[in-house]
């Protein structure tokens, strides 16, 4: 594998676009802090365009309001982090998707234009790619 993330590659086949295949690398700690951070961005956008509905919501959930259970709850059925929660999709599938079989060119608008289904496919599979089962749980170990 090495040190350098663009060695890492899968062809993944697309299930919903048979008999296509999409070729995904791993991310760079760079491309995957731009992912975290177009995120979070977007986070504190949605929160500021909310205003005083979001101060309202924030002081329920400070109180253990009904509303906490649903915002804290953030893992899957096996109790790991969600982490397609915390990175931004269309970063992920720029700097994840390096070719596919369509005759269309892969460009980042072409890649805008996938329909949510197959969207969300390639982004879990390079967050699968760079973030493999219990990577999370090894950093903090250590």
């Amino acid at each position: 594998m090495g040190i350098f993330a663009s060695y890492v590659t899968r062809i993944v086949p697309l299930p919903m676009d048979d008999p296509h295949t999409v070729t995904i690398q791993k991310l760079s700690g760079k491309a995957l802090a731009a992912a975290r951070q177009a995120r979070i961005a977007a986070s504190l956008d949605l929160i500021r365009s909310l205003g005083d509905a979001a101060g309202a919501f924030r002081s329920e959930l400070t109180a253990g309001g009904d509303g906490a259970a649903a915002i804290t709850a953030d893992g899957d059925d096996d109790g790991r982090p969600d982490l397609s929660r915390k990175y931004d999709r269309s970063t992920v599938l720029v700097k994840g998707v390096t070719a596919w079989t369509y005759t269309e060119p892969l460009t980042p608008d072409r890649l805008d234009d996938l329909d949510d289904q197959a969207a969300d496919y390639l982004f879990r599979a390079i967050l699968e790619l760079t973030l493999p089962p219990g990577a999370v749980e090894k950093k903090t170990a250590t």
